[in-house]
This record gives C-alpha cells, sequence and structure tokens, in this order.
C-alpha cells in the first residue's frame, strides 16, 4: 500500500507541471527514498527473515548496505532540506528567496543530496571499513565490529546535527505561527472586524512536513540505538532488534499514506485521480488544467 501510495504521488507530480513547486520537488525525492527502500532493499530483509542468513553474494550484500545507506541518509537529509525550506519560507523571508530562487536550484539541492549520501554509504570503496550481513538485524551494513569506529562517530554527529536542525527549525516555525495567530486575534478583538489569517494550506503542510520527521525518527531512533549499543560491545536480545527493523522499514510504508491523508496538494490530487474513472475522457485535458489549478492555487495563492 504504502510502495502505491509513493508510486502515485510520484506519478502525480510528474504528470502536472504546476505541481512542481519547491517544496513538492523535496517531498518527490522523499517519496523516491521510500520506492528504492521498499523495492530495493525491503525483498532481500524478508528473504532473510526466512532463511536466517544472506543468500546472495558477498557483491550484492555490499550493493544492499550501500543502498539502504543511501536512502536511509538521502531521507534525513531531505527532510531536513524541507525543515530549512519552511523555516526561510514562513521566519526569514528575505532568505527564502535569496537560498531557494527558482525550482532549478532545489533540484540542485536535491541533488548534492543524493550524491553526498552516496558518498557517505560507500566507505569500503575508499578503504574505509567493511560491509557485511548482519546476523542481528538479518540484512547487510556497514560492520561496526570490524573497526574504523571513527566512521560510525560520523554518522551519529550528522543525525544528530541535522535532527536538531530540523527540530530547531519546526519549533521557530511554531512560534512564528502562534505569534501571527495571536496578533490576528488581537486585531480581531480589538476592531471587532476580520483580519488576513495564515492560509490554512500552509499550516496542513507544515503539518504534514512534521509529522513525517517525527516517524521517521521514531521508526529508525531503535534501530540506532541497537546499531550503537552493538557496536560499542553491548548486548541487545535478538527479539529487540528484530522489531527495530520492522520499524525501520515501517518508514517507508507509512510515509506516504500520511502526506496522502495530510498534504492538501496531493489529497486532492489523489482524489481526481481515483474519480477520473467516473468522467467520460473527452474532456480529459480541461479535467487536468481543473485538478492542477485546484492543487496551486487551493486558496487562490500558489504555494511554492
Amino acid at each position: 500500500m504504502g510502495l502505491n501510495y509513493s508510486a502515485l504521488r510520484s506519478r502525480t507530480f510528474r504528470k502536472y507541471s504546476e505541481l512542481q513547486t519547491t517544496t513538492n520537488i523535496f517531498i518527490h525525492n522523499l517519496a523516491l527514498t521510500d520506492v528504492f527502500m521498499a523495492t530495493l532493499n525491503m525483498p532481500f530483509w524478508i528473504t532473510s527473515l526466512y532463511t536466517r542468513k544472506w543468500n546472495l553474494s558477498q557483491e550484492w550484500c555490499e550493493v544492499s548496505a550501500s543502498l539502504q545507506h543511501t536512502m536511509g541518509s538521502s531521507s534525513l537529509f531531505i527532510m531536513g532540506l524541507i525543515a530549512m525550506n519552511r523555516y526561510m519560507k514562513v521566519v526569514k523571508g528575505t532568505l527564502y528567496i535569496k537560498f531557494f530562487p527558482s525550482k532549478k536550484v532545489a533540484w540542485v539541492y536535491c541533488g548534492v543530496v543524493w550524491l553526498t549520501s552516496m558518498l557517505f554509504a560507500t566507505p569500503p570503496l575508499y578503504g574505509w571499513g567493511k560491509m557485511n550481513f548482519n546476523s542481528d538485524f538479518l540484512f547487510c551494513s556497514f560492520d561496526l565490529k570490524d573497526g574504523h569506529f571513527s566512521f560510525f562517530i560520523l554518522h551519529v554527529g550528522i543525525f544528530n546535527v541535522t535532527a536538531l536542525t530540523i527540530f530547531y527549525s519546526y519549533w521557530k516555525i511554531y512560534q512564528k505561527v502562534k505569534e501571527s495567530t495571536d496578533n490576528v486575534n488581537a486585531h480581531v478583538v480589538q476592531n471587532s472586524i476580520g483580519a488576513p489569517r495564515l492560509h490554512r494550506t500552509d499550516i496542513d503542510i507544515l503539518k504534514s512536513c512534521f509529522i513525517v520527521v517525527c516517524f521517521y525518527l521514531i521508526t529508525w531512533f531503535p534501530f540506532a540505538l541497537c546499531a550503537s549499543t552493538i557496536a560499542v560491545g553491548g548486548y541487545i536480545p535478538h527479539e529487540v532488534t528484530e522489531v527495530s527493523v520492522y520499524l525501520l522499514f515501517s518508514s517507508s510504508l507509512v510515509n506516504p499514506i500520511i502526506y496522502g491523508i495530510i498534504n492538501p496538494q496531493f489529497k486532492k490530487a489523489f482524489k481526481k485521480a481515483f474519480s477520473r474513472g467516473r468522467y467520460d475522457n473527452d474532456n480529459e485535458d480541461q479535467s487536468h488544467e481543473r485538478v492542477a489549478a485546484v492543487m496551486i492555487h487551493p486558496n487562490s495563492n500558489e504555494i511554492r
């Protein structure tokens, strides 16, 4: 189901050029990490659950491990990009135009994220550790028991810095939204008339992004904690490590559903996509234009 939602979201994004705003470009790339994780890594893990061993060659094990680390790092970095994008949009409007001037720049940021993630995910290619099958987690990953503990410290540092940046951004956004709401309420009380409010679509997009970030950290933190404990020589019951892996892969399945339910632009797109079969195909082009107009101008204001 999660894979279908990711595929539908990516297809909708590609189909309507008007949907290709800066935020949606980041969301599209986040969807790609979910698709790749579900299709390129999850089947190997499911097979290993039954056989309790790696069933392919060592070379494929290294490829699988590199892909998994790439997808995990990319997801975190892209969510960091989304948080910074929303932070500058809501809190630092002058910086938003400077750092996110066009869709082309957004694609460049995504390209840098993917390249950086691949760099961090392929240490054996430049002689920094090994990738092996991990009998605790039942998939291939970086072998922390083989030395190069500095690589583990580097990853922990990057994870913590990015996570803190994300939460700081959303905290400042929350303060700004609360301040704006208080000002609006005070204006209404003082003048007994209506005042402009923050667009509901903006709030819904912020909520969906923040919920996905929280769910990502909830599903990945147990795995990170187990891996860290094992790396320093600690003991984790096998049942706990298995549950942590279940949670890890559930992130790729649930994230698309969260966006489909909460994100207003994609929610409307999904409704239109599912209801298209009820209408004649003679007006297909006109229908496409109406869908794009509704999603990109939900309140007669474009969401960048």
